[in-house]
């Protein structure tokens, strides 16, 4: 199996060189192409006619993953078990990539013209799927070149002529948000239902049905700038790089004169936005030749794995390879333990950049089978300025500096296995500043946990809540599992968790433990346990990525 996995994947390496290397071409300007033709163009053709060879790799890559699973890593000597971990770990990125390769051209408008919904989420106001939607484009793709770009503040998509739908539930409660508009579409964590809403609320706005939504953060402008090089904004005179493009972006936001919502400056805030995403596409056409292959490679891996980048297409087909590779940031389907944890910033701020947070997870395994978990959410609102009394409020400082100062308004939500059942949750009022205390005079008045609807197969416990400035507060929420989490195999059992990323946050601090029954011996775990100690296995990480984890005992 070994002899045949090396085999397959220089076969598939040799059919992806084949197929792509016109490309260094038209990357080099060497390339004997029309010079009416774009790079663009140049480029679709070049991955339309290599679908052949990609189509070739990507069954060699079939066999080599066949060919992995029959291996026992136990058996090899240290030697080869390195050399096979270096490939357990490559390996799914190449498949990733030929899945990327094989999607391409239907993106890019190869067989006909394709629009896309592009979503500026701001995630210094943490959304679900990764920030306020600050701005909307409307992005027109044929054959490889870029048609039209049309960049807007996202309140300048709204039409009040037509007849929206009422606001999700939440937000009605907690921001007094009547109506749904697109700035507020991303309320699922799920992605493609996400995408689903914002792409109908703009057809009803704007009368165009687009062909999918890309969504993108602030991590992923700066991951792109980086990997374009120095772009020039001749309207305001900048050269914008990876070093000065949040500074830059916080500036051209900011108010020259404190003129606040009312003035030229609330319908100009973000025109830095556009002229940044269109002076990036501009260089992506038409300066091939100073563009890093491997550094835009690198963009688009880490901006879909990160979950800073997301896309959703509405060709069936197409999106299901994207959901396969994670792409699209759906919840995952799972059949174990499960946990996400969501927050959604009502605050009208953009504190998240001065708040930290971390998850603590607990599960324990009793001796009958039966189990039950206990997530601890942390915040520490790291936020400089005090402030008497926190007041939830529609208010725009002049400065963006300020707008990441103060309280945080969260409404925190926990998805679970569909079966899981809440036991306890943490224990809340109404703050008096919120907006519904002010409206309805309940301050102070008990908030149970919420628990449901459910979403894409997941349960959902939810809380609101704030927390000051200097302020730390743990959010903790136990509840029984379903007993069908543990999977048996014979004399052993497995335990297997999978702990999504909320896209929009970095790499948020995640400790595990897994307490086993008192007699129970543990077998293996994946990754290796930080500590394994009297029936306890501890793991310490992160959430740079989403974490998968099994546990093996008998």
């Amino acid at each position: 199996s070994l002899l045949e996995m090396g085999i397959g994947i220089s076969k598939a390496g040799d059919l992806i060189f084949e197929g792509l290397s016109p490309i260094l071409g038209v990357l080099e300007g060497s390339a004997e192409t029309s010079s009416e033709v774009s790079m663009g163009e140049a480029l679709a053709a070049t991955l339309q006619d290599a679908q052949p060879h990609i189509a070739i790799a990507k069954i060699e890559l079939d066999g080599v993953k066949q060919h992995r699973e029959l291996i026992n890593v136990d058996g090899l000597s240290p030697r080869v078990a390195r050399l096979l971990e270096r490939l357990d770990k490559y390996l799914p990125l190449l498949d990733s990539g030929v899945h990327g390769l094989l999607v391409a051209p239907y993106l890019l408008g190869v067989d006909e013209p394709r629009t896309y919904l592009l979503l500026a989420q701001n995630n210094h106001e943490l959304r679900a799927t990764g920030g306020f939607i600050s701005g909307v484009a409307l992005l027109k793709i044929d054959d490889g070149q870029i048609e039209d770009l049309d960049f807007r503040d996202s309140y300048a998509v709204d039409d009040l002529t037509q007849n929206h739908p009422s606001a999700p539930e939440p937000l009605e409660r907690y921001m007094l948000a009547q109506l749904w508009f697109v700035r507020d579409a991303n309320w699922f964590a799920d992605f493609p239902t996400t995408a689903q809403v914002a792409r109908d609320l703009y057809q009803l706005d704007q009368g165009v049905l687009v062909d999918g939504v890309i969504a993108a953060d602030l991590e992923a402008v700066a991951l792109m700038v980086a990997a374009l090089g120095p772009v020039y904004l001749e309207e305001y005179d900048e050269e914008v790089s990876a070093a000065n493009v949040m500074d830059l972006m916080q500036q051209y936001w900011a108010s020259p004169g404190g003129e606040g919502q009312t003035g030229d400056w609330w319908l100009h805030r973000k025109d830095f936005m556009g002229e940044l995403l269109g002076a990036m596409m501009a260089k992506l056409e038409t300066d091939p030749r100073s563009l890093d292959l491997a550094a835009l490679m690198d963009f688009v891996s880490r901006g879909l794995g990160e979950k800073h980048l997301l896309v959703y297409v509405a060709e069936p087909t197409v999106e299901e390879i994207l959901t396969a590779n994670g792409w699209a940031g759906a919840l995952r389907s799972t059949t174990g333990d499960f946990l996400m944890v969501v927050d959604t910033n009502m605050g009208f701020n953009k504190v998240n950049a001065s708040v930290e947070s971390s998850v603590d997870y607990e599960v324990h395994i009793e001796e009958d089978g039966s189990l039950w978990g206990q997530v601890s959410v942390g915040y520490h609102n790291r936020s400089s300025g005090q402030v008497d009394h926190c007041v939830q409020e529609a208010a725009y400082p002049p400065t963006y500096r300020e707008m990441m100062e103060g309280c945080y308004w969260n409404y925190l939500r926990v998805y679970v296995p569909e079966g899981a059942r809440l036991l306890h949750g943490p224990e809340v009022t109404l703050p008096d500043g919120s907006l519904r205390a002010r409206e309805n005079g309940l301050a102070g008045s008990a908030l149970p946990t919420e628990v449901g609807p459910s979403e894409a197969g997941k349960n959902v416990f939810a809380a609101f809540i704030v927390v000051a400035p200097g302020e730390r507060r743990d959010m903790v929420f136990q509840y029984q599992l379903p007993s069908e989490t543990l999977e048996r195999e014979g004399s052993t059992t497995v335990y297997r968790l999978v702990v999504q990323k909320q896209p929009g946050t970095v790499a948020v601090p995640l400790r595990l433990a897994v307490t086993l029954p008192s007699d129970a011996a543990v077998l293996s775990t994946s990754p290796e346990a930080s500590s394994l100690i009297n029936g306890q296995a501890v793991f310490e990480t992160n959430l740079l990525v989403d974490r998968e984890f099994e546990v093996v005992f008998r």
